[in-house]
């Protein structure tokens, strides 16, 4: 008997603990017309400050063939029952890369960092792939390209503006236009982004051990897949 009153006891207590939070809906960004994300559950608003909403580019814009972009927020500010977020990233889905890549074609990836014009800094991860398999030198050339345009371009852009940039396809357009005196590239991806620092916070200046050792697997994959070609 005792048992079960500690049972119901601790179920009443639950159910009070819920009926004292308040659900806050979560808007996105004004770079995407400051859409609904969803809502989250919190007794105190400075809870739900700091936690990360994900959506798809297909949620958010309509475009049926931007469902495999994942994009990511964090909730920074509170309105009452409003959470709003911050843009912190994106990235694609594994079998949309997977598709990408084929036999007898080589893989380039690329990481590098950007600053915008009003001060963002942003971790930008480039994966091409040309008709067929080429040579290293080509490839660092490549490389060297995807860097050259993609950091100019941020430079003459505010944050809101990059974001959509390297979202919405333009930055996919200018790259294949750009890179074709060095070696024509038929499919090519900003396949993820990650905000490294906003104004004002800290800068974070180099890319993590994690990140280093994605390009390198990414590199040697490539090579085993080459080999046993």
């Amino acid at each position: 008997m005792a048992s079960k009153r500690a049972e119901r006891a601790a179920a009443r207590r639950v159910r009070d603990r819920w009926r004292s939070k308040v659900w806050y809906t979560i808007i996105a960004p004004e770079t995407f017309s400051s859409k609904e994300l969803g809502m989250t559950p919190a007794n105190e608003p400075e809870k739900v400050i700091g936690r990360i909403a994900e959506s798809t580019l297909y949620d958010l814009t309509g475009n049926f063939k931007k469902m495999h972009v994942k994009l990511y927020f964090k909730i920074n500010r509170i309105q009452g029952t409003n959470a709003f977020t911050r843009f912190i990233g994106h990235d694609m889905t594994r079998d949309y890369i997977r598709r990408m890549v084929r036999r007898r074609r080589s893989r380039i990836d690329s990481i590098f960092n950007v600053e915008t014009s009003d001060g963002y800094r942003i971790r930008v991860k480039v994966i091409a792939v040309p008709d067929k398999r080429i040579k290293s030198s080509i490839k660092s050339a490549l490389r060297r390209g995807i860097a050259e345009l993609l950091t100019a371009k941020a430079r003459e852009m505010t944050f809101s503006e990059y974001v959509k940039y390297i979202l919405m396809g333009e930055a996919r357009r200018d790259l294949i236009h750009f890179l074709k005196p060095i070696y024509p590239v038929r499919r090519i991806e900003i396949r993820k982004s990650e905000v490294l620092h906003f104004p004002e916070e800290k800068i974070i200046e180099l890319p993590s051990e994690e990140e280093k050792e994605e390009e390198v697997e990414a590199s040697k994959e490539a090579e085993v897949v080459e080999a046993q070609e």
